[in-house]
């Protein structure tokens, strides 16, 4: 009878750990607004290129480490200082605008779990008549060591107007440790649970 008690713990304590394992995963940040929105056309030159997370990033040293936001053109030339502005949940830079076309804005940022997300959007810039397009760069800008991190905010600020598809899957940080410690106490619970009552058994 002890065989099958400790198949099934062990069961258990899979299925526990297998529930636990992907809420854990899913506690990386997510982008759910942009300036300028992901495939959007921009006619007038956004005073800020931004994007948005679900929950205040991490910066630990205040000097915006591992975090990073590129605008590039079709041709791979950038556009920037590439100096960052970190405000709860908002990272955001600035930068003028080249010729008309298909451009690209990268980003990066440190999560509240410590782990960086990175990915990129498109838009496409159509300037008003008489702009005056700026000169690309054929590397990044480089801020030269200054950064200019604001106040963290209780609120998530910024543009919410472009959500990422899987933003009503995901929890807050803490409910998830929550969670998955809960699976993980109950599962343990359990196979003690069985172990014990094999042993009566077999007395």
């Amino acid at each position: 009878m002890r065989r099958p008690l400790v198949a099934i713990a062990a069961l258990t304590l899979g299925v526990g750990v297998a529930v636990a394992a992907p809420l854990a995963a899913s506690a990386h940040s997510y982008l759910v607004g942009s300036t300028p929105v992901a495939d959007s056309t921009v006619t007038e030159a956004p005073e800020l290129f931004s994007v948005t997370m679900n929950e205040n990033v991490l910066d630990v040293t205040g000097e915006a480490a591992g975090f990073a936001l590129q605008v590039r053109d079709a041709d791979g030339r950038y556009y920037g200082d590439g100096c960052l502005t970190i405000e709860g949940a908002t990272v955001s830079t600035t930068a003028k605008l080249g010729e008309p076309g298909a451009y690209t804005l990268g980003w990066q940022v440190v999560s509240a779990d410590g782990h960086t997300v990175s990915d990129e959007l498109s838009f496409e810039w159509a300037p008003p008549a008489g702009y005056a397009p700026a000169e690309g760069a054929d590397s990044p800008g480089d801020c030269g060591g200054t950064v200019d991190p604001a106040p963290p905010s209780e609120a998530d600020g910024g543009n919410a107007d472009g959500p990422a598809d899987d933003a009503g899957a995901a929890v807050p940080l803490a409910d998830l440790l929550w969670i998955g410690g809960a699976v993980l106490a109950v599962a343990a619970a359990v196979v003690v649970a069985l172990l014990v009552a094999g042993r009566r058994r077999a007395d």
